[in-house]
């Protein structure tokens, strides 16, 4: 798929500004040259100077000085053309590449599973602190059981046992989904510019096996297992679940600025191709007040529409 004609158009008009601001640099340096000329003429002081000497000096340091604003008064135009068009370019540049690059089509599909894992950790965070409390409610009916005295009632004892087992197998298919969305990272990341993106391990996962292995264990080993696991989860919800989400984002940023290299990569062939083959030689005045009406004159009318209809939006049925 070849660069849309618009693109070319972007392209061309900013090598234009590239070959308008060598020049006025250059013109700059000279005028640097010119101006120490022309302070070294500078007449003596006081009755050693004729009037003559002194206009003829002023003259000539007035024009070099009118000169010199004239030049910064270009400059600042180009700036402001160039800073729409590169917003404007590197918008339509990174539109393009996500329809022909490989690297950006892996991107966006990881990007897809990072924000996907971000929010499925939410869930994630309902979910412990749902087991904690089904954890506890098991510890009281452990702890109902003190030496020398019966059981809690097996019917209490079985149905915190029920809820709990059945919090772990929610709690450890929410895992699972998190695990599958980091493999499928792992995955359109390998043998790409991605491959060192990841996000944080999930800590507490296959929770029903433990589970079932503390239904087996006598309460006065059961208890302090409880009592472990429950501080465990209330500790990841109130302390590492921001770190995670915290990994999401860092992952994502690592994602954008991979993405922002290679469309600058891409950016900076395009731009020595189009100061190679799209440009011509052209009076600088021409070429900025050409572009400085294409783009920033009809960007200011744009926004002016823009805020006429907000403030009018049935004026054009008039």
């Amino acid at each position: 798929m070849s660069l849309p004609d618009d693109v070319i158009s972007l392209l061309r008009d900013e090598a234009y500004l590239d070959l308008c601001r060598n020049a006025l640099r250059d013109a700059l340096e000279r005028l640097k040259e010119e101006k120490q000329a022309v302070s070294e003429t500078r007449p003596p002081f006081g009755i050693l100077a004729t009037k003559k000497q002194r206009d003829v000096f002023e003259s000539s340091m007035q024009t070099v000085l009118d000169t010199e604003a004239a030049i910064d008064g270009r400059l600042n135009k180009l700036e402001a053309i160039e800073n729409w068009l590169k917003g404007t370019i590197r918008e339509r540049l990174r539109a393009y590449l996500a329809q022909v690059s490989e690297n950006y089509h892996r991107s966006a599909k990881i990007d897809e599973a990072i924000r996907s894992w971000d929010r499925l950790l939410e869930h994630y965070g309902e979910q412990l602190l749902a087991l904690a409390r089904n954890v506890k409610n098991v510890s009281v009916t452990m702890a109902g059981a003190a030496p020398g005295t019966t059981r809690s009632a097996f019917s209490d004892r079985a149905q915190a046992f029920a809820e709990l087992r059945m919090g772990a197998d929610s709690l450890d298919r929410t895992a699972l989904q998190l695990e599958s969305l980091t493999r499928s990272m792992a995955l359109y990341a390998a043998n790409s510019p991605y491959k060192d993106i990841t996000v944080a391990e999930i800590p507490l996962k296959g929770v029903v096996g433990w589970v079932d292995n503390l239904a087996l264990l006598h309460d006065r080993d059961a208890l302090p297992a409880a009592q472990e696991l429950e501080a465990d989860a209330r500790m990841i919800v109130a302390k590492k679940l921001t770190e995670y989400h915290a990994s999401a984002r860092a992952a994502i940023e690592a994602l954008a600025a991979v993405d922002t290299a290679e469309l600058e990569n891409y950016w900076q062939v395009l731009r020595a191709h189009a100061l190679a083959h799209y440009v011509q030689e052209r009076d600088v005045d021409e070429v900025l007040n050409e572009l400085n009406e294409r783009y920033v004159v009809a960007n200011i009318e744009r926004r002016q529409r823009a805020i006429e209809s907000q403030l009018d939006p049935y004026g054009h049925e008039r």
